[in-house]
């Protein structure tokens, strides 16, 4: 009886796997990031996670602004690897 072993098939390291990109965009909330809200400019004070919601505070106002009123660039982030600089 002969037994065949699957073959093992060695993945591009360059290929992303289904369902990634190599890059992706997500607005960074962090203390002193300008943020645009109902048209005018505000700063974030600081940022808090409460039951899994994010929750942004602005200077000047004590209670948290919801992430999708505020208007912000998004960052461009990579899902590979890059090496560090020294």
């Amino acid at each position: 009886m002969q037994v065949s072993s699957p073959s093992l098939v060695a993945q591009d390291p360059a290929e992303a796997p289904w369902g990634w990109s190599r890059q992706f965009r997500m607005p960074v909330f962090k203390p002193g990031t300008r943020v645009r809200r109902a048209g005018s400019w505000e700063t974030v004070s600081h940022v808090a996670l409460r039951r899994q919601d994010l929750a942004v505070y602005l200077v000047g106002r004590a209670e948290p602004v919801d992430p999708l009123e505020l208007e912000l660039e998004p960052t461009l982030f990579t899902t590979a690897r890059v090496p560090e600089r020294h």
